[in-house]
Order: structure tokens, then C-alpha cells, then sequence
């Protein structure tokens, strides 16, 4: 019966996975967890300064106002809003062996964690 309990263990550990197992939209850092949706300062504090930063373009945001009240258009020209937001790419490399991290921030705000090559 012992056995048996091992082979349970085993099989549940295979389709589980480990506990330490991340989500691909996180990165480890330490004992801490970084997520997309989070900003830039609380990467800087869980990570440390990356190996390489740099900006790349930017984005831009067209905001049109929408009333709360059902009427018809009224004549003339509606208010829009445009917001123009950096995107910053910073690379991590947390060791060898590891992959090569490079996180996506539009503005202060984490949006994409890219897988790169072994190191």
C-alpha cells in the first residue's frame, strides 16, 4: 500500500507541476514575483536595475468622451482626447542557464513579459 501512496505523489506532482512553477505573464525575481500590471518602481524594487534599458517608440491613445445621457449627436465636433505613452523595454538576465527576460512597459505600467534565448 505504501507503494501506492508514492505513485499517487508522483503522478499528481506530474500533472500539477512543481510549486515554484510561474505564469508566463510573471517573472521571478528572488523569493518575489513581479506581474504584468505592475509599475515600474515595484519592478526597480523586486529586481534591481536591469542589465539593459531603452525606449522604444511610443503609443497613441485616442480618448472620445461617452455621454451618460441617450440623445442624439449634437452639431459640430465632438472632444476627443490624445495621450501619447513611451513604451520602455528593459532586459533582465537572471543568470546562466536562465532566459532571457525583456519587460514591456507602456508608460509606468508592466504589459508583456518576452521569453528570450537561454543564457
Amino acid at each position: 500500500m505504501r507503494g501506492y501512496g508514492r505513485l499517487v505523489s508522483i503522478v499528481l506532482l506530474a500533472v500539477t507541476g512543481p510549486a515554484t512553477a510561474v505564469a508566463d505573464n510573471s517573472l521571478r525575481c528572488g523569493r518575489y514575483v513581479v506581474n504584468t500590471g505592475d509599475s515600474q518602481s515595484r519592478v526597480l524594487e523586486v529586481c534591481g536595475e536591469p542589465r539593459q534599458a531603452w525606449q522604444d517608440g511610443f503609443i497613441e491613445q485616442t480618448v472620445r468622451p461617452v455621454s451618460p445621457y441617450p440623445s442624439p449627436p449634437q452639431p459640430g465636433y465632438g472632444v476627443e482626447t490624445r495621450r501619447v505613452i513611451p513604451i520602455y523595454l528593459w532586459e533582465y538576465s537572471l543568470g546562466p542557464g536562465t532566459f532571457l527576460k525583456t519587460l514591456v512597459f507602456h508608460g509606468d505600467i508592466l504589459v508583456d513579459i518576452i521569453q528570450g534565448p537561454r543564457q
